[in-house]
């Protein structure tokens, strides 16, 4: 005769829950303190935003420039800051941190998709925007002269803007320093007559 024990009882009597590895994965990165790095997205940035604006905003989560990046929609637009936090003490820092000296910005979750998915640009890539129709490789080497930038980095393209296609080049300078340098001594100067706007890319 098969005898029940009261912990057979007890097991058979808890529901069974499916243990979904993507789900328990989720949950552990959300709860779990010793589960890695957290990720938020800080929305509200602009073009002059910097990444040390950032940094001392949320001083209280020791963070580093490698633990930030900018996410740029495809004209190049930031749509907010990505953010790696190294526990979730430190995001809840930085919730704290933002509501109560951010007035400008507002802290999203974000997971580790979105990290990987966004390019990080170093300060090293400058976007040129408002170069003429007519202008060619010659031409925006022209204008750059004198500045410190790979030659054979320059990608050239085309965005729709409110009166119509922009045209726009992607320049890769040899450090931080030459691109910032390049945006300060160029910035607003002329390429065949038309007046073009610079942006480094953080």
């Amino acid at each position: 005769m098969l005898i029940k024990t009261r912990s057979d009882s007890l097991r058979n009597s808890q529901p069974i829950f499916h243990r979904h590895p993507l789900r328990l994965h989720y949950l552990n990165s959300l709860e779990s303190p010793s589960a890695g790095f957290l990720y938020g997205k800080l929305v509200g940035i602009t073009n002059n935003t910097l990444k040390s604006d950032v940094l001392s905003l949320l001083e209280e989560c020791n963070l580093t420039t490698d633990d930030l990046k900018v996410d740029y929609n495809p004209s190049y637009s930031p749509t907010g800051m990505l953010v790696q936090f190294s526990s979730k003490s430190a995001y809840d820092a930085a919730l704290r941190a933002v509501t109560r000296k951010g007035r400008l910005y507002r802290l999203e979750r974000a997971d580790r998709a979105n990290w990987d998915y966004v390019q990080p640009y170093g300060g090293k890539f400058v976007l040129l925007q408002g170069i003429p129709p007519n202008a060619n490789l010659e031409d925006i080497e022209r204008f750059l002269a004198g500045c410190e930038y790979d030659p054979s980095n320059i990608r050239q393209f085309s965005r729709q803007g409110p009166s119509g296609p922009t045209r726009m080049a992607l320049v890769r300078f040899i450090s931080p320093t030459a691109a910032m340098t390049a945006m300060i001594t160029k910035n607003r100067g002329f390429c065949n007559n038309n007046q073009i706007s610079m942006q480094v890319l953080q």
